[in-house]
């Protein structure tokens, strides 16, 4: 018998299901066969549309915060979303498409060390019409961290799960859904001017690359500041948009988002008070 006799067993049922409700669950037993996981989710990033969620098996610990503030909005700064959109596809690791020392930031606190997560990997690929598709595989405390042997053994397959993937959604995840504007356009576009009518320059890229999920250290290194420069400008930030947490900041963009689009100016500028904005 061959050694990976064993880890190929689920393929037939993968194949069987196709076109199938019980595709997801089947696909993600097949992976599971190479490295296993005790949390995963599959999601969907339609090009002008929310976040859409094809199967859920995070963990009890994943499912609050997955619930909360991951889908209110915090999906759309997360390294994967923002990966996806920039064409990346294939096997990852999370430290390969995040920022540098991104368990340093507040991103990574807000969501990931609160859930319980101990490691993240997955697939970036896409469906039949060109939409990305997340494979989220998770480990929590209760297993190790996914070592060298897993992450080579799950790259070795991405094409096999990219191809079962293309036959399960040939068509578009989200058919009749096209707003004039796409939502990731939107997120740029909030991004770029968000806070712009109390900070300065400076202070807003700090924040841009707050939210983007980089840490203080890689914020300053990006910027060519030191590291208490950039600290300085985090505090006059917070002061600045009457904040006192970076949950608050996360809270506040996400409130942006909502607000009707404006083609310039500051999408903060009928969320903050009178004695902040002017």
């Amino acid at each position: 018998m061959s050694p990976f006799d064993h880890k190929i067993r689920g393929l037939p049922s993968v194949i069987d299901t196709i076109g199938e409700d019980g595709f997801p669950a089947a696909l993600l037993e097949f992976i599971r066969d190479w490295a296993d996981f005790d949390s995963a989710v599959i999601m969907a990033y339609p090009e002008a549309s929310a976040l859409r969620v094809i199967h859920n098996e995070l963990h009890a610990g994943d499912q609050h915060g997955f619930g909360g503030a991951y889908r209110d909005g915090l999906w759309l700064l997360s390294p994967l979303y923002l990966s996806a959109k920039a064409g990346v596809r294939g096997f990852f690791h999370i430290l390969d498409i995040a920022p540098a020392n991104f368990r340093d930031s507040d991103y990574y606190a807000l969501y990931y060390s609160s859930n319980g997560v101990r490691d993240h990997t997955g697939f970036l690929i896409e469906s039949g019409d060109g939409s990305p598709v997340a494979i989220s595989l998770e480990r929590t405390s209760a297993l190790r961290a996914f070592s060298s042997k897993d992450k080579s053994a799950l790259a070795a397959i991405a094409p096999t799960v990219a191809a079962l993937v293309r036959k399960q959604w040939p068509t578009p995840l989200d058919p009749g859904e096209s707003p004039e504007v796409s939502l990731h356009r939107q997120v740029q576009a909030v991004l770029q001017k968000f806070g712009s009518s109390v900070l300065t320059p400076r202070e807003l890229q700090v924040v841009q690359l707050v939210l983007k999920g980089y840490p203080s250290k890689e914020s300053a290194r990006q910027l060519g500041i030191s590291n208490q420069t950039e600290q300085v400008h985090r505090k006059n930030i917070y002061q600045k948009l009457g904040l006192s947490s970076h949950n608050q900041l996360f809270s506040l963009f996400f409130d942006a988002l909502a607000e009707p689009s404006q083609a310039t100016g500051d999408p903060l500028a009928s969320l903050l008070p009178d004695s902040v904005s002017t």
